[in-house]
């Protein structure tokens, strides 16, 4: 009977975390929607997710809400660009606070790609021509 009532409490705690994410975003995020059948699982993620994005020791909610949209823009994540831009505007955030966002977000992605591209690019390509002469 033990083990029954600590898995009730833990399906209270689940719920309890999904209906602060639903007032928080407007909705529960897919990843939090998917995870929270798994308790096991779910909690430990969303005490993380809790301590990076709603308590930070240092970084206002503005600030959070920002590094958010320029993660998820330099990850192209369209769900999770759906959720932090809302947020962010919530938080205060301007249009062009979030736009430069956006910006430094999608130009890390950019030279992310490149830098890899670029030093395979220089290690066989230049290096295969050196050899060649």
């Amino acid at each position: 009977m033990k083990s029954k009532a600590k898995g009730d409490e833990k399906t209270q705690e689940v719920q309890r975390r999904l209906d602060e994410l639903e007032r928080l975003y407007g909705r529960v995020p897919f990843v939090a929607q998917v995870l929270s059948k798994r308790p096991d699982i779910f909690l430990p993620y969303s005490d993380y997710s809790d301590v990076a994005l709603n308590r930070p020791k240092h970084l206002d909610r503005k600030t959070v809400e920002l590094a958010a949209v320029a993660a998820s823009s330099a990850l192209a994540s369209q769900h999770c660009l759906n959720i932090h831009l809302d947020a962010a505007v919530k938080a205060g955030a301007d249009n062009d606070e979030i736009l430069e966002a956006v910006l430094i977000g999608s130009f890390m992605s950019l030279t992310k790609s490149q830098s890899v591209a670029l030093r395979l690019f220089q290690d066989i390509c230049i290096e295969d021509n050196a050899n060649d002469k």
